[in-house]
């Protein structure tokens, strides 16, 4: 299997000494937030602290919202330089072999984007116009669509028709959870089979490379199942050999910790609120 496995930890929190722990488990990356509202020195530590760890970076610009604390979007012209403030601190800080990605759900996170997929696809433009010219030496991924569904092929199909899309030099990024309570062999509505949502994804990117950002599945109460432990860790090995399959380079499992709540949100963890590691971190370590 030649996919890199992901972790989405840290979200624009420091993560201290937790790298040693997620790389022992077989994950070789992890997702971290750079918010604009942070202040440029915190912002410039979540790039910092990757220098000499046992895992790359894949560091999130404008994640969550893609807005400011009172609602507005974060512009193009306000994202782009922090592609160059990650770029410029990770070159004097020693910290290589990572990625950015621009945004993160585009399509539900922040109305102002979710109504104008073209001005997404113009903020992508300016952020990699700004990783050129910082030299940025990794990949830049478009923020992840929230799902592989008709809401998401529909706003992708109209971000990629942008005038302003970059036509190469960006990977394109998307999310993938299943509807709720069900394995990973369910498609989501519409669609046959995973491999008949996978072709209609397919249509869209053609011969654009892929990154799954997050993706994940829950222990919480749901209908119609409720989903063990051992087969959370059976879907999450399922999906990354299907995405290994078609070749895309990066999947991000959501998330590190569980929450205190017993609701969906909180139960996503690889690692329970006690600390002990849960059988999908341990199926892959065995899979790395």
């Amino acid at each position: 299997m030649t996919i890199r496995v992901g972790l989405n930890a840290g979200f624009g929190d420091p993560l201290a000494g937790e790298f040693a722990g997620i790389a022992t488990h077989g994950f070789r990356v992890v997702r971290q937030d750079v918010y604009a509202h942070q202040s440029t020195e915190d912002a410039a530590a979540c790039v910092r602290e990757f220098a000499g760890v046992p895992v790359t970076a894949l560091f999130l610009i404008g994640g969550g919202s893609i807005s400011h604390p009172n609602g507005n979007r974060l512009e193009p012209h306000e994202l782009a330089p922090l592609v160059g403030l990650v770029v410029d601190t990770a070159a004097a800080s020693g910290v290589t072999g990572y990625a950015i990605e621009i945004g993160n759900e585009p399509d539900i996170a922040c109305p102002g984007y979710a109504s104008h997929p073209e001005d997404f696809a113009e903020a992508i433009r300016q952020c990699l116009e700004a990783a050129r010219a910082h030299q940025c030496p990794g990949p830049l991924i478009t923020g992840g669509i929230a799902n592989l569904n008709d809401r998401g092929f529909r706003y992708l199909s109209r971000m990629l028709a942008a005038p302003s899309m970059p036509p190469d030099g960006v990977t394109i990024g998307f999310h993938r959870y299943p509807e709720a309570g069900r394995g990973p062999l369910a498609p989501h509505d519409r669609f046959h089979s995973r491999d008949d949502e996978w072709a209609a994804f397919q249509r869209l990117v053609q011969t654009r490379p892929t990154a799954c950002t997050e993706f994940g599945y829950h222990t919480a109460p749901a209908d119609p199942q409720t989903l063990t432990d051992q087969n959370v860790a059976e879907s999450v090995l399922w999906d990354l050999r299907f995405y290994d399959a078609r070749h895309v380079g990066l999947a991000c499992v959501y998330q590190l910790n569980d929450g205190p709540t017993d609701t969906w949100i909180d139960r996503y963890g690889v690692r329970a609120q006690d600390g002990t590691w849960k059988p999908v971190a341990l199926a892959i370590q065995a899979l790395a």
